[in-house]
């Protein structure tokens, strides 16, 4: 389940997404400051048309149709349209301007957060729901998106428009103005309410936004168990219920909105009515001009759009503020497993010696999975982790790879600690083959390469022919050029764990980590991948998680792991003669195997 769902907390810590946001925007500045320059020139064009607009009826018209009065009138239309064309040179600029900014923007936040991801430790992954994480890159990130390309060209135009208004308003009539100014309180007291309500509804509606993509997320990750176990419908139940709060919450933001916007326009046209009344009344008195007058309604539009787009964008900064200190707040958390501040230089070729010293580790530290393990495995030994469910093998195998640190105690290889190696040289010395084998989209050659990009196509088909699966590739539609779907869906699981050995024998480690790669298979296949495997872990420092311990019977060593402990170590002969937790479960497993077989 869901955070949100589940009442929990978020685990990322807090953070100030928009002094994040302003340091990332610090180096555009230049390209900001003209954009801004951009839209104070059109906003100004844009306050001087009701002036010229008070001009043309006042000189060109109000004196009575004269050689003179067309003169001016030309003039005016004259400088009228080119306020037009300053309008759209420079609106268009301004829009393009703040477009680029903003996506080049948001290139650099995607590529952060994905470059974070790909960073962080399976301990991170563990706490933090997929679902959530993918929301960050996607609905958040789009949230960010609209404040980028449409607020920030709104907030500086309304803003400049209503300031600009509201100055020209007083110069052209001060009576006027504070006639004007009787619909301000209604207006400023709506707009704080709606702010306060807006808030609180938009992040409720980013809530349940995440709780929709999270259980979709899950309910398409895990189609298989759902159809398996018929719970298609108790699936739909569940995902209507997430759907029908996220339906109520949006609703809840039409609602205000529906009351709000509507109230601006009736006071607006409130505001219209005055300035009519009052300003039939002064200009009969001669006190103001019909241009004056006709301006002032023109200004009063000045006056309340900005206001509601300013609303607007409240409500679209809030989005994206909450979705700022979401996204700040994942790139706030450090790894568990931290890369080496100075990483010692490995001395190539390692010979594979790992060794495990005094190591305890807890995925609680309070509650140790593994307790006090030492152990050291020689370079070119074949060692097999035996043990039930829970003892702590998959653990142990690991820490191997620092995937996690030992809370007490250390793990190295060749004497370096883990710790003070850098994360690509590990990788590249300790690789892990999964029980299952993951493949990426794309073909086959690109799968193989994953583990080592640069090496050529000969290098790649070699590799299959030593581990005797190059018939099985060549065998495919398109042989190596072959696409494969998401998580090599198309493929067998046999197929896929070749092509996963293929990899890591084209990587070609020192040490290999094997969650043991047939237990899922049929025998004809797990023969083919077992002969396979006999290829790959020729000559290398190999451990073998097994599930069948018919694995242990040809390995150098075998290593007994029980409650956290390592309990036995020797080889399967040495265990079978001592009678002792081995031989019993050896006992348990082979009478269980016969009675399958029966």
């Amino acid at each position: 389940m869901n955070a949100e769902v589940t009442g929990l907390p978020d685990r990322a810590p807090r953070a100030n997404g928009l002094a994040g946001a302003m340091r990332m925007l610090a180096p555009r500045w230049p390209a900001i400051a003209i954009a801004t320059a951009a839209i104070v020139i059109y906003t100004f064009a844009s306050l001087a048309r009701p002036l010229v607009i008070q001009y043309a009826l006042d000189e060109g018209v109000g004196t009575g149709g004269d050689g003179g009065s067309g003169e001016k009138l030309a003039w005016a239309g004259g400088v009228f349209f080119a306020l037009l064309l300053l309008v759209y040179v420079f609106q268009g600029l301004s829009t393009f301007l703040v477009n680029r900014i903003g996506q080049d923007f948001l290139r650099e936040l995607r590529i952060r957060l994905f470059s974070h991801y790909q960073r962080m430790s399976l301990a991170f992954f563990g706490r933090e729901n997929a679902g959530r994480l993918v929301a960050r890159m996607t609905s958040d990130v789009a949230t960010v998106n609209d404040v980028l390309n449409n607020g920030f060209l709104m907030v500086v135009q309304s803003t400049l428009t209503l300031a600009g208004a509201t100055i020209i308003l007083f110069v052209l009539s001060w009576q006027l103005s504070l006639a004007t100014a009787i619909i301000l309180p209604p207006l400023v007291i709506a707009t704080v309410i709606f702010r306060v309500y807006s808030e609180r509804a938009y992040g409720s509606v980013r809530e349940r936004i995440a709780d929709v993509m999270i259980h979709m997320q899950e309910s398409f990750s895990g189609l298989r168990v759902v159809q398996a176990f018929a719970r298609e419908q108790r699936n739909m139940e569940r995902f209507g219920a997430i759907n029908e709060k996220n339906f109520w919450a949006n609703v809840n933001t039409v609602r205000i909105s529906a009351l709000f916007f509507p109230f601006v326009e009736w006071l607006s046209a409130v505001g219209i009515g005055i300035i009519l009344y009052f300003g039939g009344r002064l200009v009969a008195g001669d006190a103001v001009t019909i241009g004056t007058v006709t301006a002032f309604v023109f200004y009063l539009e000045f006056i309340f759009q900005p206001i509601q787009n300013l609303s607007q964008v409240f409500d679209m900064v809030q989005s994206a503020g909450a979705a700022l200190n979401k996204i700040f707040g994942i790139l706030a958390v450090e790894p568990d497993v931290p890369e080496a501040v100075a990483p010692v230089a490995l001395a190539a070729p390692l010979a594979g010696r790992i060794a495990l010293d005094d190591v305890t580790f807890g995925y609680n530290p309070e509650r140790p999975v593994l307790r006090n393990i030492t152990t050291t495995i020689e370079p070119g030994q074949h060692i097999v982790l035996v043990g039930p469910t829970g003892a702590g093998k998959s653990t142990l195998a690991k820490l191997m790879t620092r995937f996690y640190d030992p809370v007490q105690g250390r793990v190295t290889i060749d004497g370096y600690d883990l710790r003070t190696l850098a994360n690509s040289d590990l990788r590249r010395s300790v690789t892990m083959v999964p029980q299952e084998g993951f493949l990426f989209t794309g073909t086959i050659r690109e799968n193989i390469l994953f583990g080592r990009p640069d090496a050529s196509p000969e290098a790649v088909e070699g590799a299959c022919r030593t581990l005797g699966i190059d018939g099985f590739v060549e065998s495919l539609p398109h042989g190596y050029e072959t696409m494969v779907s998401f998580r090599g869906s198309r493929l067998s699981a046999g197929e896929k764990q070749l092509v996963s050995i293929a990899r890591a024998f084209l990587a070609d480690p020192p040490v290999l980590i094997l969650d043991e790669a047939t237990s899922s298979l049929d025998p004809a296949t797990e023969e083919q991948v077992e002969e396979a495997l006999r290829k790959l872990l020729k000559g290398r420092t190999s451990v073998v998680i097994a599930h069948r311990l018919s694995t242990a019977e040809h390995a150098d060593r075998v290593l007994v792991v029980d409650d956290g402990a390592i309990v036995e170590d020797g080889n399967h002969r040495e265990l079978l003669a001592r009678g002792g937790y081995y031989s019993a479960l050896y006992r348990q497993w082979t009478s269980g195997r016969a009675a399958r077989s029966a």
